[in-house]
């Protein structure tokens, strides 16, 4: 599991140690569990275990700390009950909870990132998670999109906290430098899009070849950024009960033809736009010594990562991807919502204070805090409009983008999946096959994927 939403997707080259994490769950289930079921004999009343992850550390390097304070004012508020904190590192929590799950010593509440695989079918199948929309507190306050990465079978089931997502990055010097205006509160249409890319493809030493182009981007499995094209213009790759295949519709082949014409027609993206090439790609953008690309889409860790290294472009812009839906109550782009679910709770009275817990832990004063503190972007409108990115336009830009992004779909194959669905996207922009040809053929692919199998 990632960090939920340090305003982060997984970045290239991120593996993981699975026996690690089995001998880590393992030790969990043997030695944490049994702890926590000692502490909750400390105080008379009712215990709530809570696990939860590492954040920023506060002076002396404790990274528990922000949750651990939310802890403290919760059972000031709520004296009879006691939570019992036991503190999980990001990458280990998935493979804990699975073997927590098969010891039947599951916590009260966890954080689920859905951007890690998430809620599991067999999981709400067998009863483990509790449905959560009678308790969730003001739940217009809450991104659709985000309730809607916790919805199944009509229920829901969690507890939304914090979103990330892709956003347009822009060097702001080549704009200047080409006297090209960003867009205005960041959003644009393909028009105004495409006129910007092609002014930013230019000659810079006049020997009649090109030196810097508009955009460029990448494609590979696990990482969406051209796919956030395709949502922004109100396509999905599967319809939402997950059996059908939706990448072949018009709008999906218009948007991906239009990527395709700025690459092959326009000339306006680099021409290694398309390609697996992730690192060269994001130095075309963010070393100084080079900037040969004025616009590439990527996750807010680019924005950061670009702000502290040295040797890289400081003046930064965020945009939105063109085409936006009129309706701003619709995704703008692909990302991913982190937050909590509460597992089954035998009694009523218990069931209401845990989602107490719950509810306060992603109140809009907590994500204040962790955008504050964490950089991580809210679900809640309250806590945009407290304004935790005050002072950082790009910030700020990035936030209200991201409270409008789209997980992908929950489907138990979707790595299978999604590699069939890149490998066409990535055909189209190589130039190999016309867009709508190549989305068809995915589905084609992806057709004997979705069929349940035979029993």
């Amino acid at each position: 599991m990632t960090e939920p939403n340090g305003g982060r997707l997984p970045r290239p080259g991120h593996k993981t140690s699975y026996l690690v994490l089995s001998l880590l769950a393992v030790l969990a289930v043997a030695v944490v569990l049994p702890l926590a079921g000692c502490l909750r004999l400390a105080r008379p009343g009712m215990t709530i275990v809570l696990w939860d992850g590492p954040r920023w550390p506060d002076e002396s390097g404790n990274r528990y700390h922000w949750v651990e304070q939310k802890i403290a004012e919760f059972e000031a508020r709520h004296p009879m009950v006691e939570v019992v904190l036991v503190p999980v590192e990001w990458a280990d929590m998935r493979a804990m909870l699975d073997a927590a799950k098969e010891a039947g010593r599951l916590p009260d509440i966890a954080p689920f990132d859905l951007s890690a695989g998430g809620i599991r079918p067999e999981e709400l199948e067998a009863g483990l998670l509790e449905p959560v929309e009678r308790f969730l507190a003001k739940p217009d306050d809450v991104s659709p999109q985000a309730k809607e990465a916790y919805s199944h079978g009509g229920h829901l089931w969690g507890f939304p906290q914090t979103m990330t997502g892709h956003v347009l990055l822009l060097n702001l010097d080549l704009f200047a430098e080409r006297g090209v205006q960003p867009p205005k509160d960041g959003r644009w249409t393909w028009e105004e899009f495409v006129e910007a890319a092609r002014r930013l493809t230019f000659d810079r030493d006049g020997d009649r070849k090109t030196d810097v182009w508009g955009f460029a981007t990448y494609v590979m499995p696990g990482y969406y950024e051209a796919w956030s094209f395709l949502y922004a213009a109100g396509a999905r790759p599967l319809s939402a009960d997950l059996k059908t295949y939706t990448f072949d519709t018009p709008e999906a082949a218009a948007a991906l033809g239009r990527l395709r014409d700025l690459v092959l027609k326009d000339k306006a993206a680099h021409p290694s736009t398309g390609s697996s090439a992730v690192r060269n790609i994001f130095d075309l953008f963010a070393l100084a010594e080079r900037q040969q690309v004025a616009m590439e889409p990527w996750a807010p860790w680019a924005l950061d990562y670009i702000r502290t290294q040295e040797g890289t472009i400081k003046n930064v812009g965020v945009a939105a991807f063109p085409d936006p839906p009129a309706a701003s109550e619709r995704a703008l782009t692909v990302g991913a919502t982190a937050g909590y679910v509460v597992f089954r709770q035998e009694d009523s009275y218990r069931r209401s204070q845990v989602m107490a817990l719950a509810n306060y832990l992603t109140s809009a004063a907590a994500q204040y805090e962790l955008a504050r503190g964490y950089r991580a972007f809210p679900a809640r409108k309250k806590a945009l409009e407290l304004d935790p990115f005050a002072g950082d336009p790009a910030y700020q830009r990035a936030a209200e983008i991201i409270f409008h992004a789209a997980s992908l779909p929950p489907h138990p194959r979707w790595p299978h999946i999604e590699r069939v669905i890149q490998r066409e996207i990535q055909l189209a922009l190589l130039g190999v096959k016309p867009a709508e040809a190549a989305l068809r053929d995915a589905g084609t692919l992806v057709g004997p994927i979705l069929e349940p199998p035979t029993p």
